[in-house]
């Protein structure tokens, strides 16, 4: 018999295997841009520094600068080269002006500060120099009073000097104001030179003068060495008074430019040479004192310009040849005097006539001069004394 086939068994199909499925990738975002800042390229230039503040210097000038300005503007006064000797009142006086006077604020070469401008047409500094070159040419620091002090920085000592100066101008009844008729400053102190003893300077009601110096006054104060030419820049002065002291040399012919002077007296002193005849051109001259010195030559004519003329005092000179007439043109002058010289002659008619016992009368009082004895050097009937 055919063997009955078994049953066909259903194949199990080979399993299809699920695939598990790969994970689905999350989609990737589009990148958002970024706001980039660009970074600046480097820079080649240097880096910034504070800089270091220049030194400030007064009148906006180095030290060096100042003493050259004040150099320069000073020898419009006085002779350059002297400047270049040490021992000259003049360089003596440059020295203190620019490295030694304590005087604030600073004077200033190259503007107009606190002092003498003369309606703003000249420096302070002017002034200042002028006197302080006195000072230096008179002897200054062996002065009876009012000298300078040792150290100019120093309180203590500036009082030390100002309590030895007790000089004060002879007071004349002027009609303006003045400043420092009554101070009593050492000199060279830190003060307007107008504070100084023996000075008067005018004051602000005079339009243009004020602090210039208007009254220059000693009398048996030491004073000694010889006159400055550069008092002649004084062209305000009004009294020049230096009595009693042992100042010799000539006259500067520069006391001329003193056009304003009314009384120039500098009697007892050792003054020689001629009287410049300079002096005979002060208009306003009132009084003209020089007796006792030792001044030679002739008496000019010229004195007979002096119109305002009141007091003529020549006596103890070594003045020569005769009298001039001229004498007879001054209508103002009360007291001559004229002994103890060389005149010889005859006075002159012209200044008898000026006599306040003639007809009409004139206002000399007083007219003395060499006519005593019987061979008088000066014939003289309308003398009111001889000597």
């Amino acid at each position: 018999p055919n063997p009955t086939p078994g049953p066909t068994p259903n194949p199990t199909p080979e399993p299809t295997p699920n695939p598990t499925p790969g994970p689905t990738p999350s989609p990737t975002p589009e990148p958002t841009p970024l706001e980039l800042v660009p970074t600046p390229s480097p820079t080649t230039t240097a880096p910034t520094f504070i800089p270091t503040a220049s030194p400030t210097f007064p009148c906006n000038l180095t030290p060096d600068e100042r003493a050259d300005e004040i150099r320069e503007l000073l020898s419009t006064i006085s002779e350059p080269s002297l400047f270049d000797d040490p021992d000259t009142p003049q360089a003596k006086a440059l020295d203190w002006i620019t490295n030694d006077d304590a005087i604030e604020p600073i004077l200033c070469p190259n503007e107009a500060g606190d002092g003498c401008t003369r309606g703003g047409t000249v420096n302070p500094l002017v002034q200042r120099y002028v006197v302080a070159t006195f000072y230096f040419a008179t002897e200054g620091d062996d002065w009876n009073k009012c000298t300078a002090a040792d150290d100019f920085d120093d309180e203590g000592s500036v009082g030390d000097a100002n309590d030895n100066c007790d000089r004060i101008v002879t007071p004349f009844g002027v009609g303006n104001d003045r400043v420092g008729d009554t101070s009593t400053d050492a000199w060279l102190g830190p003060v307007n030179e107008c504070e100084w003893g023996g000075i008067a300077c005018w004051g602000e009601d005079t339009a243009n003068l004020n602090l210039c110096i208007d009254q220059l006054d000693f009398e048996s104060d030491g004073l000694s060495g010889v006159l400055a030419k550069e008092i002649g820049n004084l062209e305000v002065l009004r009294f020049l008074i230096l009595e009693r002291g042992t100042i010799s040399g000539p006259i500067p012919t520069e006391f001329g430019d003193l056009e304003r002077l009314l009384i120039l007296d500098m009697d007892f002193n050792d003054l020689s040479g001629e009287i410049p005849d300079e002096l005979f051109g002060l208009k306003s001259l009132q009084q003209l004192d020089l007796n006792d010195n030792e001044i030679t030559g002739t008496l000019s004519s010229r004195v007979g310009e002096l119109k305002f003329l009141t007091f003529l005092q020549l006596d103890h000179n070594l003045l020569s040849d005769t009298i001039p007439s001229e004498i007879g043109n001054l209508e103002n002058l009360r007291i001559a005097f004229l002994s103890e010289n060389d005149f010889t002659g005859e006075m002159p008619d012209e200044v008898c006539a000026l006599r306040n016992n003639t007809s009409p009368p004139g206002v000399l009082g007083v007219l003395v001069t060499d006519c005593q004895g019987n061979d008088p050097e000066v014939i003289c009937p309308c003398c009111s004394s001889c000597a």
